[in-house]
């Protein structure tokens, strides 16, 4: 991976760009078109656009990774990553497992579809200086984005759409949730993305079918059909498709777009000064949902944090539209990464992803929903941090076994333990946590 350095500074949502292998053969070809005789000046080659869309958590960043990871490498994707968040947590899952050292510039800005203008047309004009090192752009809008404003900049825009074209939009539903979030009840003026994205899409992979029966599945094929008629329904589970599927199709169709918004490319309104393009229109999202981000210099017990987030699923689930992190575990090599929608969460060591030499062990967490306490997420994280241990190495004790066992610590932090314990009857286990639940200072007329 080669990163491409921008050096921007904004406010709100990180976004990163970095460069790929990646092999289509025979899908990307010169998208303007090309002409016969060698007399004859050949147009320019037009830099062809993916956006990848779909609702938090529908498993965008799964896919991104699976274009990353596919062995089939040969052309180069420049790919723009937008995040929902102070804190950057998608480009650490996407370059987690990667072996070339990846550094990302993280440039803070806002959601793309309310900021297209300021911040991601400067990006997409410093690729294009440098469109000879890729093929193509890959856009990830964060789950929160209406496309249709990033779509229509790429046409407004003169200075881009000479140079760039739409290759298509590709919008990743969750099939277990996407029912949910299209009948949300929003502010009034606000939108529903998840209708938006659909109503955009070009092709529509339909996520996450494997925690669905078929009876639901069907439910939302209809709802789909609804909001989009035509593009094509790709079924996935943990968004694994064949690349070939998504890109170099020329799918995008100005004529369907312009059906569904008559006024799409009617610009909004007079630049305020030469060279500068007009504002778009202002996309409002329901104002109830926010985001709250935290990060530490520190180790975290896993234990607690496991525990900590299972209770707040079971609370506030309904509110909690997605929950990522990635963790320093005090004892352990690999980094911990986190991610949720809902009831729905996974997370684990990662192989692969150790913590490099002068690398900071940074633990980053990121929780978006609707009508979000972030004083009382801060509580539930913080309380996970790793305090200092009462007991060294030597100390006697008596161990939680089911039953209370005396025993002899003889190691600190092994596995993301605090405690390793030697019984007295030869057996060894793990403290999980220091604390008298679990571990206690043998008095020492027991001894």
């Amino acid at each position: 991976i080669t990163l491409i350095l921008l050096r921007h500074k904004f406010s709100l949502v990180g976004l990163h760009i970095f460069i790929i292998n990646f092999n289509l053969k025979d899908h990307i070809s010169t998208m303007a078109g090309t002409t016969n005789g060698d007399d004859q000046e050949q147009p320019v080659k037009k830099v062809p656009i993916t956006i990848l869309t779909g609702f938090l958590g529908s498993g965008k960043t799964t896919l991104l990774n699976h274009i990353l990871q596919d062995k089939t490498h040969g052309m180069k994707f420049a790919i723009i990553e937008n995040e929902y968040g102070a804190v950057d947590i998608d480009a650490d899952l996407v370059t987690m497992k990667e072996e070339t050292k990846t550094e990302i510039i993280e440039m803070i800005n806002g959601c793309i579809c309310c900021n297209v203008r300021g911040d991601l047309i400067p990006v997409v004009k410093r690729l294009i200086d440098r469109k000879d090192e890729f093929d193509c752009i890959l856009i990830e809008t964060t789950g929160m984005a209406d496309p249709s404003p990033v779509i229509q900049t790429f046409f407004l825009d003169q200075d881009i759409s000479s140079q760039v074209e739409i290759d298509g939009v590709v919008t990743v539903v969750d099939a277990q949730y996407v029912m949910q979030h299209l009948g949300e009840v929003k502010e009034e003026g606000s939108i529903n993305e998840t209708q938006r994205q659909l109503a955009f899409a070009d092709k529509i992979l339909l996520n996450k079918t494997d925690l669905v029966n078929d009876v639901t599945k069907a439910k939302v094929r209809t709802a789909i059909r609804t909001l989009n008629a035509r593009s094509e329904i790709i079924e996935t589970k943990m968004s694994v498709v064949e690349p070939k599927r998504l890109f170099g199709m020329q799918s995008f169709n100005i004529e369907r777009v312009l059906n569904l918004e008559p006024g799409f490319l009617d610009e909004p309104g007079a630049a305020k000064s030469e060279g500068t393009a007009s504002p778009l229109k202002k996309i409002k999202h329901d104002s109830r949902i926010s985001s709250v981000a935290f990060q530490f210099d520190e180790d975290f017990l896993i234990s607690r944090l496991q525990r900590n987030i299972q209770q707040l699923i079971s609370e506030s689930s309904e509110n909690l539209y997605r929950y990522k992190a990635v963790v320093s575990v005090k004892g352990v090599k690999e980094k911990f990464a986190l991610q949720g929608v809902h009831m729905v969460i996974t997370g684990g060591f990662v192989d692969g992803s150790s913590w490099k030499k002068g690398e900071k062990r940074t633990s980053k967490f990121v929780f978006i929903g609707v009508d979000l306490d972030h004083n009382e997420l801060r509580e539930i994280i913080e309380d996970c941090r790793v305090q200092p241990l009462r007991y060294t190495v030597g100390t006697k004790v008596k161990a939680n076994a089911g039953g209370w066992e005396k025993g002899t610590i003889i190691k600190l932090w092994d596995e993301g333990n605090p405690y390793r314990i030697q019984l007295n009857c030869g057996r060894e286990l793990w403290a999980p946590e220091d604390s008298n639940m679990y571990v206690k200072a043998l008095k020492k007329s027991s001894s």
